[in-house]
C-alpha cells in the first residue's frame, strides 16, 4: 500500500534485505585490501597500470568514491525507512549493481596488470614515454630491471611507429629509442635483459637504421656487454661448455651476425664492434669476448659472399684488436711473473684471434674463391683496399713488433717471441689460405727491415732483432729446421751480413736495438747463445759481417 502519493507516483518505505550482498563495511574492507595489494605490488605491475590505454588511476579515483557513496546512501536510506518509489530496485539489487561496478574496476586492473600487459601504441604513447622517462631518470637499478623486461614486448612496435608516418606517435617513439640509449639503463639491459637487445636488433632494417637514433643504444649496450662479466656474451662460450646457448649464441648472432646491418650501423657510427673499450685495465676475459664477436662478424662476411667488398666494420675491429694488444713492453719492468700480467694475456688472446680467423678462412666451403686482391702490393699500383688476407697479415706483423719490444733475459724473450707468437703464426698448416697470408706477412717483415737502408729506425731494428732471435745467425740451408720460412730466413741473414755493420757505424743505438735475447756483437761478428738446456755448454752461432 502507498504510504504517500506524490505527482501520481506511489511511495513506500524502503525495505531492507535479510542478507547484505555488498554493504558499506564490505566496501571499506575491499577498498583497504585493494590499497594493501597495490602498495606491495612490484614496480612491474605499477608500470603496466600506468601505461594502460585507459586511465585506470583517474577512472578508479572517480568510480570508487561514487560506489562508496552509493552503498552508504542505500544503507542509510533503508535503515531510516525513507520513502522510495514502489517500482525502485530492492536494496539487494542496488548492492549487486555497486558490487558489479567495483568488480569491473578490479577486473580492469587485473587484466592490464596480469593478463594482457599494455604495449606501446597510438592509445598510450604519451603515458608510455612519461613513465619510462621518470623511471630512467631516477636510475634505481631494481626498477630499471623491471622496466627493461616490460618494454621488451613493445620494442618492435616502438621501432615500427618510429619508422612510420609522420605524427605525434612517431615523434614519441623516436624519443623513446633515444631515451633507451641512457648508459645506466644500457648497463642494466646488458646484464639482466639481453632479450631486449635481441629484439631491437631483429627489428632493425637497412632503412630504419639510417633514420632512427640507434647509435647510443647499440654502442652502450655493446660496451656494457663486453665489460660486464655477468652479461650473456661472457657465458655463451661454445656448446661443450655452455650447452644449447653455446651452440646457438643468440646474443652474439643478433648483435654481430649480420654484416649488412653492421656496415649500415657503422656509417651511423653505431656499430657494436666500435664499443668504447678502455685502453688500460682491460681484462683478457673482456678482450676475448670482443675478439669472439669480431670472429662472428667475419663469419657473416664470408657467408654472405662479401670477399670482393671492403668492410669498414671488420677493418675497424682489426684496428681495435691491434691497439689493445700492444702493451707487451710492460713485461720489461716485471719479467719474473709476466704470465700473470694482463698485457701478456691480452697478447695471447690477439694471437689466438689470428689463428681462429685463419681457421675460419680455411674451413669455409668457398675458400677456393678467396684469392688475394693482390699478392704483392707495389707503390705504382696506387691505393688498394685491404682484403682479409691483408688484415690478418698486418695484424700478425703488428703483434710481431709488439713481441719484439720485449727486452729481458733470453729465456723469457724466447718464450714470448717464439712460443707465444711465432709458433702460432707459422704452425703446421699446408693450405692455400696459409700460403697467401704468410707470403704477405713475410713481405711486410722484409720490407720493414729493408727500410733501414734509407731510414734507420727503432721499429725496423726491433723487427730485425726478433727475426735474428727466432732464426739464429747461421746461414740457412733447406735441410735446416724451419724450412717453411727458409726464404725469409735466407734473405734476412744475407741482408744482415751486408748492412748491419754500416748501420752500426752511424747509428749505434739503432744497431743495439737489434740485439735481442742471446744475441751479442763483437768485432764485426754477431753471436747467438742458446739456452743451456741439458747440455754442459750452451750452443753458440756466429755470423761474420761485412
Amino acid at each position: 500500500m502507498c504510504t504517500k502519493e506524490l505527482f501520481g507516483m506511489c511511495f513506500v518505505p524502503a525495505g531492507s534485505a535479510s542478507d547484505s550482498i555488498f554493504g558499506f563495511s564490505s566496501f571499506i574492507s575491499a577498498l583497504a585490501l585493494l590499497f594493501v595489494v597495490y602498495t606491495i605490488t612490484g614496480e612491474r605491475y605499477k608500470f603496466r597500470i600506468a601505461i594502460a590505454p585507459i586511465s585506470l588511476y583517474k577512472t578508479s579515483f572517480y568510480m570508487i568514491p561514487l560506489i562508496g557513496i552509493g552503498v552508504l546512501i542505500s544503507e542509510v536510506w533503508v535503515n531510516l525507512g525513507w520513502l522510495t518509489p514502489y517500482f525502485n530496485f530492492s536494496q539487494s539489487m542496488w548492492q549487486a549493481i555497486f558490487a558489479l561496478l567495483f568488480l569491473m574496476i578490479i577486473s580492469l586492473w587485473a587484466y592490464y596488470g596480469f593478463i594482457s600487459p599494455p604495449k606501446f601504441g597510438k592509445r598510450n604513447y604519451k603515458q608510455f614515454m612519461h613513465q619510462l622517462y621518470v623511471r630512467i631518470l631516477e636510475g634505481n637499478v631494481d626498477i630499471l630491471k623491471e622496466i627493461a623486461s616490460e618494454i621488451t614486448p613493445s620494442i618492435r612496435h616502438i621501432v615500427a611507429y618510429a619508422s612510420g608516418e609522420k605524427g605525434e606517435c612517431k615523434d614519441y617513439a623516436h624519443d623513446i629509442i633515444l631515451l633507451l640509449g641512457n648508459k645506466r639503463f644500457c648497463e642494466v639491459v646488458a646484464e639482466y635483459h639481453p632479450n631486449l637487445i635481441i629484439e631491437l636488433y631483429e627489428s632493425l632494417t637497412t632503412e630504419n637504421i639510417q633514420t632512427l637514433p640507434f647509435r647510443q643504444f647499440t654502442k652502450n649496450t655493446a660496451t656494457a656487454a663486453i665489460l660486464n662479466s655477468n652479461s650473456l656474451l661472457h657465458h655463451e662460450g661454445d656448446g661443450f661448455s655452455s650447452g644449447l646457448i653455446g651452440y646457438i649464441k643468440p646474443l652474439s648472432i643478433s648483435m654481430y651476425g649480420d654484416i649488412d646491418k653492421l656496415e649500415i650501423l657503422n656509417r651511423q657510427f653505431a656499430s657494436p664492434l666500435d664499443a668504447d673499450l678502455p685502453f688500460f685495465n682491460f681484462k683478457n676475459e673482456q678482450f676475448q669476448v670482443y675478439c669472439d664477436s669480431a670472429l662472428t662478424a667475419i663469419e657473416s662476411y664470408l657467408s654472405k659472399g662479401w670477399w670482393w667488398r671492403h668492410s669498414y666494420v671488420i677493418n675497424n675491429a682489426f684496428s681495435k684488436i691491434k691497439d689493445h694488444s700492444r702493451y707487451l713492453h710492460e713485461i720489461n719492468s716485471n719479467p719474473t711473473n709476466y704470465y700473470d700480467l694482463e698485457c701478456y694475456k691480452n697478447f695471447r688472446v690477439a694471437v689466438k684471434f689470428v689463428t681462429s680467423a685463419i681457421e675460419l678462412l680455411e674451413k669455409h666451403p668457398s675458400v677456393a674463391d678467396f684469392t688475394p686482391h693482390k699478392l704483392r702490393k707495389r707503390k705504382e699500383d696506387g691505393y688498394q683496399s685491404p682484403d682479409l688476407y691483408d688484415l690478418v697479415a698486418e695484424l700478425m706483423f703488428e703483434l710481431t713488433f709488439t713481441a719484439a719490444n720485449v727486452r729481458v733475459d733470453k729465456d723469457t724473450c724466447w718464450s714470448i717471441q717464439y712460443n707465444s707468437c711465432w709458433s702460432y703464426f707459422i704452425g703446421h698448416r699446408d693450405s692455400k689460405v696459409s700460403y697467401y697470408i704468410l707470403k704477405k706477412y713475410y713481405r711486410l717483415m722484409y720490407e720493414e727491415i729493408k727500410r733501414m737502408e734509407k731510414y734507420p729506425n727503432f721499429k725496423s731494428a726491433r723487427i730485425l732483432g726478433f727475426c735474428l732471435n727466432i732464426f739464429g745467425v747461421k746461414i740457412p740451408t733447406k735441410a735446416d729446421y724451419g724450412k717453411e720460412y727458409y726464404s725469409l730466413r735466407k734473405v734476412i741473414i744475407h741482408w744482415t751480413i751486408h748492412n748491419y755493420e754500416n748501420i752500426r757505424k752511424e747509428y749505434t743505438r739503432v744497431a743495439e736495438a737489434c740485439l735481442i735475447g742471446g744475441i751479442t756483437y763483437e768485432d764485426k761478428k754477431l753471436t747467438k747463445t742458446y739456452g743451456l738446456g741439458i747440455r754442459d755448454e750452451a750452443t753458440k752461432e756466429t755470423l761474420e759481417l761485412k
